[in-house]
């Protein structure tokens, strides 16, 4: 039998259309349950790495695909032919004495799948939901502890009671969800009724980032600026000489501390050229299919709209917020772009017609769509400089750092970034100077950071 005597399926189409923001994690799962490596490795993944988070070699252990399908998988592959026969001739003998629909003409014992797919299909056996509450395999259990296959019989019954969930976390929920309250005793009971009220809500409507999947945060640290780039390129060097940016490692190391306690793998990249900048974002993006968000950082010098590459080469914001939202491996995750960078505008005084402008690149989104659930914070609104201590960082990176260590238990993202705005546009200058940073969003929910360490 040849390739051409297959009838073409679209069932995967199918499921993927029918779970557009889940079936790629599932489908990467389910590969590495059943040790699928060459395919996975044809996708660009690294078995070691997905062995380490899917944890396929452990049963009744999943993140994605339901735990029961796992451990009758593993079953499958446990059973010899003739363990397969009997189980099929037994079972199969009880659900047709049930009248659950015409019976299923097929007889190869290899493919024990199939048949418990049919049995699940006319519910003589039911996976339940997600933690197995409502499920129903008494009748393999029953066949495997008749035939003497008592690992296999333990195998489904753990695998119900350890994904059941914990009764008494789940009856109350947790009195506060704000840090800033009265202890326990002091509280009335309309505080703590409006509490779990609260509770309830943010469980509702809320995306909660987990530590274990939170994520790559990608840090650019330009600290010192250069000139020597190629004839072609000179159009796009800055009209003067950049300065060295003094107080900047202070900035990067206070955002490695802070997002490393959330779980967070942070990647930081000192004095990067214009071009490697979009290839170590185009890089973190590619790794970012099994992880829950992406946090871009840039320190540098910039002007409106437009941030310098070490090489004194700038880029368009836009073009690097379009990058972000372009990748599918992050289709309706978290996306932040943080900016620590002037946004002046750029006037050449010795040639008035002459400005270095942002180097093109030609990257586009197909659909608004993309670009849900996306943030960029820059340091200051558009025409003003971003003010940076030389021995204590800036204004805004120290600011933001600080409202994500006092305010991420109880706060989403874009309150929190309204807090840093509110605080930074406090603060004076001994020679008076302001600052406001700015944000916007397409969140189309709270999203709260994940919990610290």
């Amino acid at each position: 039998m040849t390739r051409s005597d297959f009838r073409q399926s679209n069932l995967l189409m199918q499921y993927a259309k029918s779970r557009p923001e889940a079936w790629k994690r599932n489908l990467v799962e389910a590969l590495c349950i059943v040790g699928a490596r060459q395919v996975l490795r044809r996708l660009g993944f690294h078995w070691h790495e997905l062995r380490m988070h899917y944890l396929p070699h452990i049963n009744g252990i999943t993140l994605h695909i339901h735990p029961l399908l796992k451990s009758l998988y593993k079953i499958c592959e446990e059973l010899s032919l003739a363990q397969s026969g009997r189980l099929v001739l037994d079972v199969g003998e009880k659900v047709a004495r049930q009248e659950a629909g015409d019976p299923l003409r097929f007889y190869d014992h290899t493919y024990l799948e199939v048949f418990l797919l049919d049995w699940l299909t006319r519910r003589c056996i039911r996976l339940g939901d997600i933690n197995a509450t409502g499920s129903d395999v008494q009748l393999l259990i029953e066949h495997l502890k008749l035939n003497d296959l008592k690992e296999q019989a333990k195998l489904l019954i753990d695998t119900v009671n350890s994904n059941a969930p914990d009764q008494d976390h789940v009856v109350a929920p947790p009195l506060t969800i704000k840090r800033e309250t009265q202890s326990d005793n002091q509280q009335s009971a309309s505080t703590v009724q409006a509490a779990s009220s609260s509770a309830s809500i943010r469980r509702g409507n809320a995306l909660q980032l987990s530590r274990e999947n939170a994520g790559i945060v990608l840090i650019i640290n330009q600290k010192r600026f250069h000139r020597d780039v190629s004839q072609d390129l000179e159009k796009y060097l800055s009209p003067r000489q950049l300065k060295k940016r003094d107080g900047t490692d202070v900035d990067k190391n206070r955002l490695v501390e802070v997002f490393s306690s959330m779980g967070y793998n942070v990647e930081s990249h000192d004095d990067v050229d214009h071009l490697r900048i979009m290839d170590l974002i185009r890089r973190a993006c590619a790794r970012s299919l099994l992880r829950d968000s992406l946090v871009v950082c840039i320190l540098s010098h910039g002007f409106e709209e437009a941030v310098y590459g070490a090489n004194s080469i700038a880029l368009r914001i836009t073009d690097i917020e379009n990058l972000l939202c372009s990748y599918e491996t992050l289709y309706n995750k978290p996306k932040m772009l943080v900016i620590q960078a002037c946004q002046e505008e750029v006037i050449n005084e010795d040639k008035p017609n002459q400005r270095g402008l942002p180097f093109k690149i030609d990257v586009t989104t197909q659909s608004p769509g993309q670009h849900v659930n996306m943030v960029r914070a820059i340091s200051t609104v558009n025409g003003f400089p971003a003010l940076r201590h030389t021995n204590m960082g800036s204004w805004f990176i120290q600011s933001l750092c600080d409202a994500i260590d006092q305010h991420s238990a109880s706060e989403h993202i874009a309150d929190i970034l309204m807090i840093v705005t509110n605080e930074v546009s406090k603060k004076r200058g001994k020679n008076n100077e302001s600052m406001v940073p700015k944000s916007n969003s397409t969140f189309v929910q709270h999203v709260y950071l994940p919990p610290r360490q």
